[in-house]
């Protein structure tokens, strides 16, 4: 067996406004390794996986198999674990990155912790290219720092346009995604959503559940905790204002629904963030 070895590509501590490539590098034959407890990220990661098999764990999905092919991405503040099984090895590349350009992105759905696995293929072509972005020497002024920020976003639309593993959405279930996804301000009713993609409400919560992971209840809370994180992190706006924004009943609970999601109330998470 090839023995293991971790390279530390680049580091970048300096960023610009939309964000930074805080860290990149390479993990061949890579051992077994179960953190306790269980992981926790400040930023965001991007993980290819190209040789070997494991898991991937974490609350929100439980348990899920990955193999080559496979791309995680992690989310702050999501306890998770991924690897290969004990006296196994597998072979990444990875990313790691933060910033207002990627909590947009998450908001948007693109970074979603509830749907962290895609399947990209073809694997080489996948590798090469998420290999030269992670080995390339870190720009040294803005500009070029701006462009390959907003060409790790290009590379992480394309990924959630990859979806080889998993049952294709429907168009009704689409716009249904859509609907609940738009205006988190407003209060939806689920059986007019259903109605509006043609679905009768039981089949639709079913056909849902299935294409989604989650129920629309839940993938519409999650749409509004994302956009929460994002305006903590992002504004000065109170909590109040937040949660009017938002479509919460109130303060105490938009409170009270972002610590059931996020483990930490809104100010923990606003001050937090306020240290990184």
């Amino acid at each position: 067996m090839s023995s293991s070895a971790v390279r530390i590509s680049s580091q970048d501590e300096v960023g610009t406004r939309l964000g930074r490539v805080r860290t990149t590098g390479f993990v061949e034959n890579g051992p077994a390794f179960v953190p306790r407890p269980r992981r926790v990220l400040e930023s965001y990661a991007l993980v290819l996986v190209h040789a070997g098999v494991g898991a991937y764990v974490d609350d929100e999905i439980g348990s899920r198999p990955i193999e080559p092919g496979d791309v995680i991405t992690v989310s702050p503040g999501c306890p998770h674990w991924y690897g290969p099984p004990p006296g196994g090895t597998w072979s990444e590349i990875f990313l790691v990155f933060d910033g207002p350009l990627f909590d947009a992105l998450a908001v948007d759905g693109v970074l979603d912790a509830r749907d962290p696995i895609r399947r990209v293929a073809p694997l080489k072509v996948w590798r090469d290219r998420v290999a030269e972005f992670a080995d390339r020497v870190r720009p040294g002024d803005t500009t070029a720092r701006r462009r390959e920020l907003l060409e790790l976003a290009a590379l992480l639309v394309d990924v959630r346009g990859e979806r080889h593993d998993v049952e294709p959405v429907t168009r009704g279930i689409r716009h249904a995604k859509n609907r609940l996804a738009g205006d988190l301000r407003a209060d939806l009713d689920l059986r007019a959503v259903a109605a509006s993609a043609g679905l009768p409400y039981e089949t639709f919560r079913k056909q849902f559940r299935a294409a989604v992971g989650t129920s629309p209840a839940a993938f519409r809370l999650d749409r509004r905790i994302e956009a929460a994180r994002a305006l903590l992190r992002m504004t000065d706006m109170t909590h109040a204002a937040i949660a009017a924004s938002l479509g919460f009943a109130d303060e105490y609970h938009f409170a009270k629904r972002f610590r059931e999601r996020a483990g930490v109330s809104p100010r923990d998470y606003r001050r937090a963030r306020s240290k990184i």
